[in-house]
């Protein structure tokens, strides 16, 4: 009698033990299916701005703009692109230079090297007549450590055969990331 008594125990145990770990995985399958998706919409942002650059040359005279140029873009710690497009009709090769990465924040310590931010610099592009896609000029790779504030990067993009260059000033605040975005990272998605 005392041996059937311990096996339904033991069989009860197993069920409970199995029907939680179920459970417990499915939850985790929700739960990074949710992450997943809010990262595959930030991947839907970039493709936003790009269009959004290539929407306001439609109504534009600028020969060249780039995303941040006015107002300061919001950008978290991580890998990070500075989109311009160029509006042209007859095509050509600009070359562009980086002449300072500077804080513009009391915020940002003046002893933190920016321009080792830079990872990728386009030196120069070559656009197609007619050709008003942005193009992706410097990739900049901002530390997780990093100090909120604000930095400026002075642009100097220069069209082949024109004696004057085109100096642009783009501002970007760094914003630490959320709890969501920490949160987000951390089911690699």
């Amino acid at each position: 009698m005392k041996n059937k008594g311990a096996i339904e125990l033991s069989m009860t145990t197993i069920i409970v033990v199995v029907l939680s770990l179920t459970l417990l995985i499915m939850g985790f399958v929700l739960v990074r299916s949710i992450m997943c998706g809010a990262i595959e919409l930030t991947g839907n942002i970039n493709a936003k701005i790009a269009k959004q650059v290539n929407d306001f040359f439609e109504t534009s005279t600028a020969e060249i703009y780039c995303i941040g140029q006015g107002d300061p873009v919001k950008v978290a710690p991580g890998i990070n692109n500075v989109w311009c497009g160029f509006n042209t009709r007859t095509g050509g090769e600009y070359t562009v230079k980086i002449t300072e990465v500077k804080s513009i924040s009391t915020t940002i310590p003046k002893t933190i090297k920016l321009e080792s931010w830079i990872s990728v610099k386009q030196d120069k592009v070559n656009i197609a007549p007619q050709d008003k896609e942005s193009k992706k000029i410097v990739t900049l790779e901002i530390p997780e450590d990093a100090p909120e504030g604000t930095i400026r990067i002075n642009l100097e993009i220069k069209k082949e055969g024109i004696a004057n260059s085109s100096i642009i000033l783009v501002y970007w605040e760094i914003d630490k990331p959320s709890f969501f975005d920490k949160i987000k990272n951390s089911f690699g998605c």
